[in-house]
């Protein structure tokens, strides 16, 4: 794993670097660019541009928050303002729950839930759904193909709702609404977002993930309506909504092919030193826990795949 991160990490350096010198950085913090895709677009050129432009920005400010080990506020911020602010509102409580952040303690259990995962897939395809792989975003211009991919840049700045627009996170939130308080766990979201999907397996975790990454950037984040359904995936966490969000980011990464135990270990190693002793265990984990269900989602997938094309019954 170590010499995986040594390789792995002048990558990262030279996109910066390349990002930097060829003017793909925000100027002024005022830059006021609220781009969004107001609808689902595997391919986009103008969108292409403006995420690397951002993910300049997030790389340049992961930087200095090692270097200088406090929160350093992004050059750019109208990018990362909600934007589904409006139907997933902040809802204030006076109850505080109790956090410890000396362990990392799971509620759920990966094995069971990826068999429940899969048991949806099964009785959905009964009822009709029809069980498909997708289609994944990519870069419209060739010469951005020897980056970073574009769902890796995406979820790496938390703007995956606006560059990685399904048109389903909206339904998904109304059916949050309907929900009880700390009800909602993983199967459960995971089951509404493919019935919203049509039985489309990357558009199904990415549709999650677009909802629970949409409010990174808020300081009240922790309050959100969505936030409130959602089951906690880790006893006494401080960070709830991080866990859930960073579990599908790496999630997705592991089901699309990217490297994501890689990721997620790298990330564990970025929050360990610009955080210190404040670095959250359970996100930590989450992240590991959300690229090893990936990888076996895609296993699962290229599987059931096969076994369709042969007309294996």
């Amino acid at each position: 794993m170590n010499t995986l991160l040594t390789n792995f990490s002048p990558l990262i350096l030279a996109s910066v670097l390349f990002l930097n010198t060829t003017g793909f950085i925000f100027a002024q913090s005022n830059n006021a660019i609220t781009y969004k895709q107001e609808k689902l677009m595997l391919r986009d050129e103008k969108g292409d541009e403006v995420l690397l432009k951002l993910f300049s920005d997030t790389c340049t400010t992961g930087v200095k928050k090692v270097i200088t080990q406090t929160n350093v506020p992004p050059q750019e911020s109208q990018l990362r303002t909600p934007r589904f602010a409006k139907e997933n509102p902040i809802i204030k409580t006076k109850v505080r729950p109790v956090v410890d952040n000396t362990q990392a303690k799971p509620l759920f259990n990966q094995e069971k839930t990826l068999e429940a995962i899969k048991k949806i897939i099964e009785e959905e395809e009964k009822k009709g759904i029809k069980f498909s792989g997708g289609r994944v975003h990519a870069w419209n211009n060739y010469y951005h193909k020897h980056l970073f991919s574009k769902i890796i840049m995406a979820l790496a700045t938390a703007s995956s709702s606006r560059f990685l627009y399904v048109g389903q996170e909206i339904p998904l939130i109304n059916w949050l609404r309907t929900q009880p308080d700390n009800s909602v766990n993983i199967e459960a979201l995971f089951h509404k977002s493919y019935i919203l999907n049509k039985g489309n397996l990357y558009l199904t975790i990415l549709t999650i993930e677009n909802v629970l990454s949409d409010a990174t950037f808020e300081k009240d984040r922790e309050d959100t309506m969505v936030n409130h359904k959602l089951v906690n995936l880790y006893e006494k966490s401080p960070n709830k909504f991080g866990d859930w969000y960073h579990f599908f980011a790496t999630m997705l990464a592991g089901y699309v092919g990217e490297p994501s135990r890689v990721i997620a270990q790298m990330y564990s190693v970025y929050r360990r030193i610009s955080r210190g002793d404040a670095a959250e265990k359970s996100t930590i984990e989450a992240d590991k826990a959300g690229a090893n269900m990936g990888v076996k989602l895609r296993r699962y997938m290229y599987m059931e795949s096969l076994i369709k094309a042969l007309h294996f019954d």
